[in-house]
């Protein structure tokens, strides 16, 4: 497409060129073979596929490159050509990542293979013919959208995570309800990473490292990894820990989750769980019968609210209790939850002591079984929504490639066009400025000092280190909070854009059509991570500069700044790093379920605009294809099927 050098070698040049060439490898083959080095020097030392993958990776930085801000030497370009150009380099980003990320799957790519493992229901077969028409007719922006519904069918997992300070029997519960003293238990912290349980046919532990590594390891070691007393403050860098037993609660998909405690000297620990609580699909809150309930636990049964998942109230440890003190534990923890946060939740008594193991028993029956069967039931009405969308679009896609003529306007065409790229460059800034917000924070020390020091002298903090430390923190806390409104704020501002932009391109080209890919959501961004403010003194001997009065503000600060600057700094760095995972994972959620749909239009739009009309010798499996695709189409749909035609369809 883009020619390097201008053709000016003439017809004799060539020959002589090619005959020079033929001449060198000769002489050159026959030096090798005196040698005896030829065979070793052609044996191949890389694969195809890697090679591949390094020139993506040189693709991925000559895009790059190509960006508005690195092509300023070659003279001023208009603000409409900057996001023209960010939006095209963006959506050539996104071909290259998808490409690179099905060639990496290895084996498992292998679509046609898994779906034939599958149960036969109308679900597989529908996502089978889905697999070969794709195929066949090169339809491959299709292809994301198949694997994601066929990763789902694969696994279609309900996360219960376990929450809770530390030894309220979090880990005691989970060993439980599995039948296996798998988790390590204690009174002091254990756990300092969260813990995934999901089925296999043999127990086995797989450890998951910052840096990509990955080690299977004997199911003995899990302590090593888990426990605060191996693993202090993480410092093995362990990322996910997947515990893999057979227990027949996680044979439906069902993984539970355990978490480290919350109110514990480690803090590292308590931050993991607060970044992931709000990802799971029900919170199970332990509570100790025996403690009654306080801000944290309260915290964490908002969080849940707040993010859209069910919390679960469990009143541990309740074989300590008389059945009357149990019941007014369980009323005082109810009424609590309800005068604080307003929300109606049960309190339900648990024990792991086999004196009592009917609590148990009849909580699962009652309560936590019924969750999981209505999960599974709406999951998979999901699921065949989303697949028989992805037949539509793929059906509707067949009939204008085979009709010779496209029955979309070409002003339609344009217009979807036009809304996708802007979009897309919207998403590629709103990424670059939400990083800059996230390093903004980390250059907030002095005024959340400043900030601090006016604080202490508002509330007349006088000579009480305790109230300048309460001062510090909730300076601290405002930051932190400023900061992560503002990036909540961004994403769903481009999650609203991009979710328009995806209805302009579907109103243009699929009037009343629904969407094909996994659709963009505003209450899908998760919820934010929680700053964590331990490392701040609660206490700060700063009370001197008050008998200054107003002009002691100054000096308060720089007292601030001495005893407690550098906890301030950390705090902020630490909750910076956990911005910029969460935008980068919401942002790259939000640019995989956008390129999802949009891929299928851009696709669509190229072969629009080229007039890549199928020949005629393929109709007739087309035709054939098409017809089993929509008698799928009308079982899903619940209506009568027909017959299939290759023209448009009003």
């Amino acid at each position: 497409m883009f020619r390097k050098h201008e053709p000016d070698v003439t017809p004799q040049q060539a020959r002589l060129i090619r005959s020079s060439v033929a001449l060198f490898r000769r002489h050159l083959g026959r030096f090798l073979q005196a040698a005896k080095l030829d065979g070793e020097i052609r044996k191949p030392r890389f694969g195809a596929l890697h090679s591949i993958l390094v020139t993506l990776a040189f693709v991925r930085v000559a895009l790059q490159e190509l960006a508005p801000e690195h092509l300023r030497g070659y003279g001023a370009m208009a603000p409409e050509s900057e996001s023209a150009l960010r939006g095209v380099c963006n959506q050539l980003e996104g071909l290259v990542s998808t490409l690179e990320t099905e060639l990496r799957r290895g084996g498992a790519a292998d679509l046609e293979a898994r779906l034939e493992r599958m149960a036969d229901t109308d679900l597989a077969a529908l996502l089978r013919l889905l697999d070969r028409i794709i195929t066949e007719e090169q339809l491959a922006e299709f292809r994301p959208a198949l694997v994601r519904l066929v990763e789902k069918l694969e696994s279609p997992a309900f996360e219960v995570a376990a929450f809770g300070r530390v030894s309220s029997g979090k880990s005691s519960l989970l060993n439980r309800l599995l039948g296996a003293g798998v988790l390590p238990v204690g009174v002091t912290p254990v756990t300092a990473v969260p813990v995934r349980l999901v089925y296999g046919e043999r127990p086995s532990l797989t450890v998951h490292f910052a840096g990509g590594r990955t080690e299977q390891r004997p199911l003995e070691d899990l302590p090593l990894f888990a426990a605060e007393e191996h693993n202090p403050a993480n410092q093995r860098e362990v990322l996910r820990l997947i515990v893999r037993m057979p227990s027949p609660l996680l044979r439906d998909g069902v993984v539970f989750v355990d978490t480290p405690g919350l109110g514990s000297l480690a803090v590292a620990g308590a931050a993991e769980t607060l970044s992931y609580l709000p990802r799971c699909d029900l919170g199970l809150v332990l509570v100790s019968a025996v403690t009654p309930l306080n801000e944290e636990d309260l915290a964490t049964v908002d969080l849940l609210l707040r993010s859209g998942t069910p919390p679960m109230i469990l009143l541990s440890k309740a074989d300590l209790l008389a059945p009357g003190e149990l019941e007014k534990a369980a009323r005082y923890t109810e009424a609590a939850i309800e005068r604080e946060l307003g929300a109606r939740l049960r309190a339900i008594p648990v024990s792991v002591a086999a004196t009592h193991s009917g609590l148990l028993e009849s909580w699962m029956r009652e309560s936590l079984q019924p969750v999981l069967a209505r999960h599974k039931e709406l999951a998979a009405a999901s699921l065949e929504r989303k697949a028989a969308a992805l037949g539509e679009a793929v059906a509707q896609t067949l009939r204008g490639r085979y009709a010779g003529v496209s029955p979309i306007p070409r002003a339609a065409v344009e217009q979807a066009e036009d809304a996708l790229r802007r979009a897309s460059s919207a998403l590629e800034t709103g990424r670059r400025e939400a990083l800059r917000d996230c390093d903004r924070l980390r250059g907030e020390t002095r005024t959340v000092l400043a900030e601090a020091a006016e604080r202490a002298f508002r509330q007349g903090a006088g000579r009480d280190p305790e109230a300048w430390g309460r001062a510090l923190r909730e300076a601290a806390l405002r930051a932190c909070d400023a900061a992560a409104g503002e990036l909540k704020r961004r994403a769903e501002q481009l999650c609203a854009l991009l979710s328009s932009a995806l209805e302009t391109a579907r109103n243009a080209m699929r009037p009343g059509a629904e969407p094909a890919g996994p659709g963009l959501e505003c209450s899908q961004i998760g919820a934010l991570p929680v700053p964590v403010l331990e490392a701040i003194p609660a206490a700060v001997p700063a009370g001197l500069a008050a008998v200054l009065g107003p002009p002691g503000r100054s000096l308060a600060a720089r007292i601030l700044e001495k005893r407690a600057g550098t906890a301030v700094q950390r705090t902020l760095e630490a909750y910076a790093r956990s911005l910029e995972s969460w935008l980068q994972r919401e942002f790259d959620n939000l640019q995989t379920r956008f390129d999802a749909e949009a891929g299928v239009f851009l696709a669509e739009i190229a072969r629009i605009t080229s007039a890549d009309a199928a020949g005629a010798e393929r109709r007739p499996q087309v035709e054939k294809s098409l017809q089993e695709l929509e008698l799928l189409l009308a079982k899903a749909r619940g209506t009568a099927g027909g017959a299939a035609r290759l023209t448009p369809t009003a």
